[in-house]
């Protein structure tokens, strides 16, 4: 009996055109975040590249990377900064993300707190952030989140 290829290969390339990839942008050759593969030094500081390094990274982009991010907003090495500070949250549209300065005022602390006004809490499903490092985001909001 002599099996054709042909059929496979279609029907893995329709299952692959149907899974609603992005574009690929701010991923790696694997199809991961980039910078995912950085393993953070040291403690937890309030600044952005560590919060990148502990926080964005490893747990906010299983999520928020790629074209399919949610709202838009990509956490990955490459987007995040610019996509957090000083820009109108997409679902909260009179709060900005990072309002530099002011940590009450920012849509990412309020959702990382889990304020309904914001929707869900952040991680969606947790586990959530423990309240030492929603500290360290707030104080490098507090500080004018510096880049």
């Amino acid at each position: 009996m002599r099996l054709s290829i042909l059929p496979l290969a279609a029907l893995t390339g329709a299952m692959l055109a149907s899974c609603g990839g992005g574009s690929g942008d701010g991923l790696d050759s694997n199809g991961r975040p980039l910078g995912e593969g950085t393993n953070p030094s040291g403690p937890l500081l309030a600044t952005h590249a560590s919060i990148q390094a502990h926080v964005f990274t490893p747990v906010c982009t299983a999520c928020h990377a790629g074209a399919a991010a949610p709202q838009g907003l990509r956490l990955d090495a490459a987007n995040s900064y610019s996509m957090l500070v000083g820009v109108n949250s997409a679902e909260v549209p009179s709060l900005r993300r990072v309002a530099a300065g002011n940590p009450d005022q920012s849509y990412l602390i309020q959702k990382l707190e889990g304020h309904a006004a914001v929707g869900a809490r952040m991680p969606l499903g947790g586990p959530y952030l423990d309240a030492d490092t929603v500290a360290k985001i707030r104080q490098w909001i507090s500080n004018g989140a510096p880049q």
